[in-house]
């Protein structure tokens, strides 16, 4: 077990370092004059003087690698740079925004999760009948929505029509209720049809099939008997949508108006703000391995196949 675990931290370090070349890479070679745009970000007036000042100022004439050590030095340190459209820096802003960002993650996860595990277990307690279907059809309908769409949909009925609801700004958890619900039906919809699928193979098992001939209530099959081997199913799809929340924020943060980094990021790029991009970019990619590192801690300690020595 220790083993695994270190193995999967290793793991996670070098996809980090992987991220970091990627996320530098990316915008280092980013088509065009960067110092240029720092130029036209700072003044109206562009000379070739003031742009050869910027590129010495940033070091942008130096070799790739040197740039990209300097860089990863800073941003180990915690300094992040500042921004080029607003002069702020860009550490703080980050931390600051991140609670908005965090909050709609971790709402629309609670959402997803509930959603999804609700429509399977309904499914699977009254199998072949309307609710089943019904289930399946709402399933259906949520996976197939894009999510901006689904968003427009709720601040219309309930911002709109309703008026139950408030759709725009980060006030408190009223605000919460459409973002979350926003960004968690599709990933709650595909949760629910991955553990139906397994929650299916669970009861066509043998030792389900005994426990009924002993008289045991479906329901408590289902909790007892065949939740615990469906579990590291739904846990490894919760935590893969779950991860994938940050690229859906950066949809549904700008629809409600959510000071968060999705939409700091959005205003990076539109302002073409190359070193809000960098950070941005590394701190979605962290948190994304980070995420997946700890689903696959937690699918070791739940499911015991996955210890087990592998044969040559």
């Amino acid at each position: 077990m220790g083993r695994l675990v270190l193995r999967r931290m290793l793991g996670a370090v070098t996809l980090i370092a992987i991220a970091s070349i990627f996320c530098f890479m990316l915008i280092a070679t980013f088509p065009g004059n960067v110092a240029l745009v720092i130029a036209e970000q700072r003044s109206a007036t562009v000379s070739t003087a003031v742009v050869e000042q910027i590129e010495k100022e940033y070091g942008l004439r130096d070799p790739l690698l040197v740039r990209y050590g300097r860089w990863l030095g800073e941003t180990a340190s915690g300094n992040l740079g500042r921004s080029l459209r607003t002069n702020e820096d860009v550490a703080s802003t980050l931390m600051q925004r991140a609670v908005p960002t965090a909050t709609l993650i971790m709402c629309g996860g609670v959402f997803a999760l509930f959603f999804g595990l609700t429509l399977s277990f309904l499914g699977a307690l009254f199998p072949r009948t309307i609710i089943d279907r019904g289930t399946r059809a709402i399933a259906l309908v949520g996976a197939s929505m894009p999510k901006f769409f689904v968003a427009a949909l709720l601040v219309y009925a309930f911002g709109v029509l309703l008026r139950a609801l408030p759709t725009f700004g980060f006030d408190g958890p009223a605000s919460w209720i459409l973002p979350a619900v926003s960004i968690g039906i599709v990933p709650g919809a595909l949760i629910s049809r991955v553990t139906r699928v397994a929650l299916e193979e669970a009861m066509a098992r043998p030792y389900v099939t005994t426990a009924i001939s002993k008289g045991l209530s479906r329901t408590r099959i289902l909790i007892v008997d065949a939740l615990p081997n469906v579990l590291p199913v739904a846990v490894n799809a919760f935590g893969i949508h779950f991860a994938y929340m940050v690229q859906a924020a950066i949809v549904i943060e700008p629809i409600f108006a959510w000071p968060g980094v999705a939409s700091y990021f959005v205003d990076a790029a539109r302002f073409r703000d190359y070193v809000v991009l960098q950070s941005s970019l590394l701190m979605f990619s962290i948190f994304f391995i980070l995420v997946n590192l700890v689903v696959d801690l937690v699918v070791l300690t739940i499911d015991p196949k996955q210890r087990r020595p592998r044969r040559a």
